[in-house]
């Protein structure tokens, strides 16, 4: 069926090759958010909504997408979708309006999802059981954690070149590699994994409806204040209703999207909670591209090239992640060095906000980061799919996707959002109170800027005025700073915690169990 001798490297790789455009159809355009904003000129309400809905289009159809796959065979499957990938990246140059812009984005998340899947098949029939389950979530993972970064590198860089549609081109030579390699790996053109049809459309309906309601929380939920917001209130009870309709529909569906029965399991709900535990602590990198961008003033180049120090602790921990889990070690030891590298991360950048710091005292707490998702992630999924028959590994897949992606990366982030903003403004009246006359410090700064101005030729009351502002941006920076430094203190002990759990209650002293790879290991 592939070209290539059974085990070779050459045909490993370039299998694995395949897979990265798929992975990165939404990431290679993540850094020019600011350049599409001014290019369509949105309201920052349909700008959120603009990047959101790729992303939960994505997830929606993820489901469907692995199910439509088994249906089609490999080599027209994976041409396909490359075609369609650049047929969809190319439109959304021409789009007129951002709602094209994001139809075309959306368009492109899903045939993505069949894309992966397809590239994934290869390596999952030629390569298995043959490689252990631990070598190859590592390496999926692997792929899937540094090209992001990589790609992101690489779009910022072409971007600095012209602006935001040369990621659209280098996203499109992407695809037109993956057309030429599967013109020569793919030899027969057969769909191994098919099966009878079958799918829950009732359920799959029930879940477009909550992440819906999801969309709209995260998108809205920060600008609405939350549940001071009447319609943020109705969002919450209608999710719950949603739910319960859906634990409904389960006693009459003989095969139900999200089946019940995985929950049996005892290692599906502590693998969810990690899941989610994880994607909380991970999702605080927002906060660091904020700081570099808003305050220290790098542009999307330096952010890129710094975050680029995330692939050393990458390129270190997965693979020692990996043969941990290949050599039986405990998963104990594992989920305690990844958490320990995870508060690292948070504690050292707790003492690094302040202002006028360089792009390379970034760059040990992102290692330290990188670390700990090499740690992480692996074995989270590793432990999630431990014991699962293939006939629930999309109930259980569907769990870990919500629980880690929606409710802790998506809908996590825009509630970190909302609180930053209220201590910065709890931060900002403190500080701004102690500008009286009483605050010697303060009026001599005051009188300093004020003489500046004066000297510019300004009238006593432009100065005067300019002067106030001025010292009123520098209690905005503070203030700013001063929140910071409170999320990452209270996630380094967030961080910390789990690690004494383990070890007083002496969690997880086992190495993983058995795993089947069904239908894809991310």
């Amino acid at each position: 069926m592939f070209a290539g001798k059974k085990g070779s490297v050459f045909t490993l790789t370039g299998l694995y090759i395949l897979t990265i455009p798929f992975f990165n159809g939404l990431n290679v355009t993540t850094y020019d958010n600011s350049q599409i904003l001014g290019h369509f000129g949105p309201s920052t309400t349909a700008f959120s909504y603009a990047v959101y809905v790729p992303i939960f289009v994505m997830l929606a159809f993820l489901p469907l997408g692995l199910k439509l796959g088994k249906q089609i065979k490999v080599r027209t499957m994976i041409l396909s979708v490359s075609f369609l990938s650049l047929i969809f990246n190319t439109a959304s140059l021409f789009a007129p309006t951002i709602a094209w812009f994001v139809l075309c984005r959306s368009l492109l998340a899903m045939v993505s999802v069949i894309g992966i899947f397809a590239s994934m098949v290869p390596i999952l029939l030629k390569y298995n059981p043959a490689l252990n389950m631990a070598l190859l979530y590592g390496i999926f993972q692997f792929i899937q954690k540094g090209s992001q970064h990589l790609y992101q590198y690489l779009g910022a860089h072409f971007v600095s070149f012209h602006n935001w549609t040369f990621g659209i081109y280098f996203l499109n030579v992407n695809f037109l590699i993956c057309i030429l390699l599967a013109w020569y790996f793919y030899k027969a053109d057969v769909a191994p994994m098919k099966t009878k049809f079958q799918f829950d459309w009732r359920g799959w309906i029930i879940l477009i409806l909550f992440f819906t309601i999801i969309l709209f929380l995260c998108a809205e939920g920060q600008t609405r204040n939350w549940f001071s917001d009447p319609k943020i209130t109705l969002a919450f009870t209608v999710l719950f209703i949603v739910a319960g309709i859906y634990l409904l529909h389960v006693r009459f569906t003989e095969e139900p999207l999200i089946n019940p029965d995985v929950y049996k399991f005892k290692n599906v709900i502590p693998g969810a909670f990690l899941m989610f535990y994880i994607g909380l602590i991970n999702g605080t990198g927002s906060v660091v591209t904020g700081y570099m961008t808003n305050i220290l003033g790098f542009d999307s180049v330096l952010g890129a090239v710094t975050h680029l120090s995330l692939l050393i602790g990458l390129c270190i921990s997965i693979p020692l992640s990996t043969y941990l889990l290949y050599k039986r070690i405990y998963l104990a030891t594992i989920w305690v060095i990844g958490f320990a590298c995870y508060g690292m991360y948070h504690i050292i950048l707790f003492f690094r906000f302040y202002p006028g710091i360089d792009a390379f005292d970034f760059y040990l707490p992102l290692i330290f980061k990188g670390l700990g998702m090499g740690f992480l992630f692996p074995v989270s999924l590793l432990y999630i799919s431990e014991g699962i028959p293939p006939f629930l590994s999309t109930s259980r897949m569907m769990t870990g996707i919500i629980a880690q992606a929606v409710f802790a990366s998506l809908l996590g982030g825009a509630v970190l959002g909302t609180f930053i903003s209220n201590m910065n403004v709890q931060h900002k009246t403190g500080l701004s109170q102690q500008l009286s006359p009483l605050n010697k410090q303060a009026e001599q700064q005051l009188e300093n800027s004020k003489r500046q101005f004066l000297f510019m030729g300004l009238s006593d009351a432009e100065a005067q005025k300019k002067a106030e502002k001025s010292l009123s941006n520098q209690t905005s920076q503070a203030s700013m700073l001063l929140a910071y430094k409170d999320i990452y203190l209270v996630m380094s002990a967030v961080c910390f915690l789990p690690i004494f759990v383990i070890l007083i209650f002496k969690l997880w002293r086992r190495p993983i169990g058995r795993v089947e790879v069904e239908p894809i290991p991310i």
